[in-house]
């Protein structure tokens, strides 16, 4: 059953062969149109059938082959086909067939039956390996046969129609081809395969279609029709251009940040950047290499504030890195030259103010600020406002000197020794005594203060501003994330039912020494429970606490007394009840700092008074009186002048002496 293929494929050949033959398409064609006119179509003559049948498809002569005598013509797919060879005229027309000997066979048991077998085995090479189905041999005119059988002329067969699947081989190889296995072949074409994938960049699987993602993530701005740095050069050559030498020192600073674009306090940063801090002076040159680098590489204010502000090799913001601006705002901001005359005071206001932007800014408590924290915060428009604020007091984020006074004085009050730090007792005396000493205890503990400034028992300057901003505004994140710090004993984040009765117990303690009913613990945290809403049952975690809004009646309940108090005395649920009631923009923060400046103006004033330092008001009892005396002063003026003595002033003289001057009258 293996010459299947083979006798398929010659009979489709055949078939294509017999369509291109004039006499066949002529006859089609008038059958056709035969048909078409509803005629009957008349049968072939004997002559053109056997004429056209009578053409060999291998160029010999026309009556070489003829039909079966059978009426019944064979199926073309049985290879036991018998071929018969009819005498035409009396005589065999048929060529003698051609053997190749078993020593010299190519291929599997194959006989060759046409007269051109020498010439197309002269150009068969002798290693040449055919495959069983015989496809090249009958690319080159060959006819294959299986040996089992007596090898016999072929007689011409009837053209069938050609299946979907028949290869259609109308090509010859050229002489230098090589015939391969069957076995071998599909090898070949799945090594091709193979190359082409990899050529593509895949492999086993057809390409994908690619889709371009356009990029989403600019890490330095995105880039954006910003301001033109070559118009932004001249500018500054032209600032540069008058100044003496094309130096400009750092008091020259401002005219030339805004001609680069940037805020105002800017300035000093722009300065140091472009090297004024080694020469104490810029130039165009130094700047403008600056500025070529600044606009090519960064593309929004908090890059290029932070390439500017950092030091070489970091991407984050250290504490020491604002010290250069804040200074330049003491010096330079026109609602803090009062402060000029104090410059004792200048490294506290910019320690308050740094400390208070760490609060605010750095939400990683890392101690490093990094881009990313600089953009979702509003320093730099704060820092940018400060250009048209000319009272400095108006600006309440950071910079507020009202706000600064409030801490330190704060902070001066409990140090005692005045060396800028504070321990256990001096902290216990904050606000008369209201902090839980347990809670004291756990700030003391490095819960909340960590770093290269922690000192075990004792709490810098900068703690104390952060311990303060968390103490009187117990709604903002930061603080919310340092009383939970501090509330959360065992770190496993949350706080359990143990940790909440820990601090409840020296709170009822201290009710009842002042003579308070204490509160059962059970109804307090039912209190709590309701008013935090956790997520999960039996404890609180820092989630829940920063998704309430009364967080500040939580943490003063276990941590301060007086402010525990207070909540009790009014409803604490009076402000979510009350539709009506508008939201405050103001912070507990700015609230807090505004009543204590104006308790501590109000105290400082009234010791100023106790020490003489101000005049009592002059009110007058008894007028009659008044005049008298001075009638009486203006009675001493009638004495001759006084002759003035060495070192004795020509004030003593008498203002009131009119005698010799002209009045006009």
């Amino acid at each position: 059953m293996a010459l299947k293929p083979v006798l398929k494929i010659k009979v489709d050949e055949l078939f294509l062969r017999w369509l291109s033959n004039s006499e066949v398409q002529v006859s089609l064609r008038d059958s056709l149109s035969q048909l078409v006119r509803g005629e009957t179509v008349s049968a072939p003559s004997r002559s053109s059938s056997h004429s056209a049948r009578g053409t060999s498809p291998r160029g010999g002569s026309a009556g070489t082959f003829v039909t079966p005598t059978s009426p019944k013509l064979p199926s073309p797919h049985s290879p036991r086909r018998p071929l018969h060879a009819k005498k035409q005229n009396g005589s065999d027309n048929l060529k003698p067939v051609l053997s190749v000997n078993k020593d010299k066979e190519v291929g599997n048991h194959i006989g060759v039956t046409p007269a051109n077998v020498p010439e197309v085995l002269k150009r068969q090479s002798k290693d040449a390996i055919v495959p069983n189905n015989g496809d090249n041999l009958l690319n080159a005119g060959l006819d294959v046969y299986p040996t089992n059988r007596k090898v016999v002329a072929k007689e011409e067969e009837v053209p069938q129609p050609p299946t979907p699947n028949a290869r259609l081989l109308l090509h010859k190889e050229s002489p230098d081809t090589k015939v391969v296995p069957q076995k071998f072949a599909g090898d070949i074409r799945e090594s091709n395969k193979e190359n082409r994938q990899k050529k593509h960049g895949q492999r086993g699987s057809k390409q994908p279609y690619s889709v371009h993602i356009p990029q989403f993530y600019f890490p330095s701005g995105k880039p954006g029709a910003g301001p033109e740095l070559e118009a932004i050069l001249q500018r500054v050559a032209q600032e540069f251009s008058a100044f003496e030498g094309g130096k400009a020192y750092k008091q020259q600073m401002a005219a030339i940040t805004k001609a680069c674009g940037f805020p105002l306090y800017w300035k000093i940063l722009l300065f140091r950047a472009a090297g004024g801090t080694k020469d104490g002076c810029i130039t165009y040159q130094s700047l403008s290499v600056l500025l070529k680098k600044l606009f090519q590489t960064c593309h929004d204010d908090a890059s290029k504030f932070m390439k500017m502000a950092c030091k070489t090799q970091t991407t984050s913001l250290e504490f020491e890195d604002f010290e250069p601006l804040v200074q330049d705002v003491v010096e330079t901001h026109p609602g803090l030259t009062f402060l000029q005359d104090a410059p004792e005071f200048h490294s506290r206001y910019v320690t308050t103010v740094i400390s208070r932007i760490y609060f605010c800014v750095n939400r990683s408590w890392s101690g490093r600020i990094t881009l990313p924290e600089l953009r979702k915060a509003n320093f730099l428009q704060t820092l940018r406002r400060l250009e048209d604020e000319e009272d400095i007091n108006q600006v309440k984020d950071y910079f507020s000197y009202e706000h600064f006074y409030v801490i330190y004085c704060k902070f001066w009050e409990l140090d005692k020794d005045h060396d800028l730090y504070i321990d256990k007792n001096d902290l216990a005396r904050h606000n008369d005594h209201a902090l839980n000493s347990k809670l004291i205890e756990r700030i003391f503990s490095g819960a909340v203060t960590r770093g290269s400034d922690f000192q075990e028992g004792k709490m810098s300057y900068k703690e104390f501003v952060w311990f303060l901003l968390a103490e009187e505004d117990k709604k903002h994140p930061t603080s919310i994330e340092y009383w939970f710090r501090c509330m959360d004993l065992d770190g496993d984040g949350a706080i359990s039912m143990y940790e909440m009765e820990y601090f409840h117990e020296e709170q009822m303690n201290k009710m009842e020494t002042l003579g308070i009913e204490r509160l059962p613990f059970e109804d307090t945290v039912c209190q709590m429970i309701d008013m935090v809403c956790p997520k999960s049952e039996g404890k609180i975690t820092l989630g829940d606490l920063k998704a309430c809004k009364m967080t500040n009646i939580f943490f003063d309940t276990f941590f301060n007394l007086d402010k525990f108090l207070e909540h009790e005395q009014r409803d604490p649920f009076a402000n979510a009840r009350d539709p009506n009631c508008e939201p405050t923009e103001d912070s507990d923060w700015n609230r807090y700092a505004e009543e204590e400046y104006n308790i501590l103006v109000a105290d400082e004033g009234n010791a100023d008074m106790e020490e003489g330092n101000y005049e009592d008001d002059f009110e007058p009892e008894d007028e009659e009186e008044l005049m008298r005396e001075e009638m009486l002063r203006l009675g001493e003026t009638n004495i001759p002048s006084r002759t003035i003595t060495p070192g004795q002033s020509h004030t003593d003289d008498n203002i009131y002496d009119f005698s010799n001057t002209n009045l006009g009258y």
